[in-house]
């Protein structure tokens, strides 16, 4: 289960990760591209992607959904989705099943990254600027701890697989996790990350909180000036046990 990587941010990580595991073997692309998406639209759009539980199996790729908010409504619209390895359906001009661009393969070929990331993006094919503004929405106003959030969850994602730690994000599948919270009825609650390891678990909300004794707040802590890297050590090191963290000895001041 030993993972060591010496250089931690996510661009770096995933050139790592495409020298070491194929595309078709592992969730690393479909994760690194929706983190990509992520950061891009979620707060400007309302756009998340959220991991797919398929008929309860387990992941089966990444959905890019409307987030629910005063714009885009409370219903839950699928634009479409990243398959379990990375390839990209457009369900407004295609459907599920149609991988209407084979990123999978174009990443085994040695396309580049910048590529990948270019060719996934245009096939959704979403307006730069949101059709209207969503100014008022919680996702444009405190959309960075979530985006945060996600960007530590890539970071588990791309040295762990999903048969080690199952990283779910849909509020239908952390629903259980988010049961202890204090802020659950919130309007507009920021959503949560459930990291799962066998018979260990831990929830992170989209606002940065760990829900767990003396949990912290992540967001507080990167303001202070944390790194992504150190949360996901913390992440997996309370998932196993661990005494010590990837790189090094665990921070004893987070």
């Amino acid at each position: 289960m030993e993972r060591r990587f010496l250089i931690m941010n996510i661009a770096s990580l995933f050139e790592q990760w495409r020298i070491t595991k194929r595309p078709d073997q592992s969730w690393g692309l479909s994760w690194f591209l929706a983190y990509e998406f992520c950061k891009r639209f979620y707060a400007s759009h309302g756009l998340v992607p959220w991991v797919i539980n398929h008929d309860g199996m387990g992941y089966y790729g990444i959905a890019i959904s409307q987030l629910p908010c005063g714009v885009n409504g409370m219903g839950e619209n699928i634009l479409g989705r990243f398959t379990i390895g990375g390839d990209v359906e457009n369900w407004r001009t295609g459907g599920a099943g149609d991988h209407g661009c084979p990123l999978m393969e174009m990443c085994a070929k040695g396309v580049s990254t910048e590529e990948l990331v270019l060719s996934s993006i245009s096939h959704f094919d979403i307006p730069v600027l949101p059709e209207k503004t969503h100014y008022n929405c919680r996702h444009k106003r405190w959309g960075a701890s979530y985006e945060l959030c996600f960007e530590i969850a890539t970071l588990v994602a791309l040295r762990y697989e999903a048969d080690e730690i199952a990283i779910w994000n849909h509020p239908a599948h952390t629903r259980m996790g988010v049961a202890d919270d204090t802020e659950r009825h919130m309007k507009e609650h920021p959503g949560a990350f459930l990291f799962v390891s066998g018979e260990n678990s831990l929830c992170v909300t989209g606002d940065g909180r760990i829900l767990c004794k003396g949990g912290l707040n992540l967001w507080h802590e990167y303001m202070r000036g944390k790194s992504p890297t150190v949360f996901s050590d913390l992440i997996i090191q309370k998932l196993f046990n661990q005494e010590e963290i990837e790189y090094g000895k665990a921070d004893k001041s987070i």
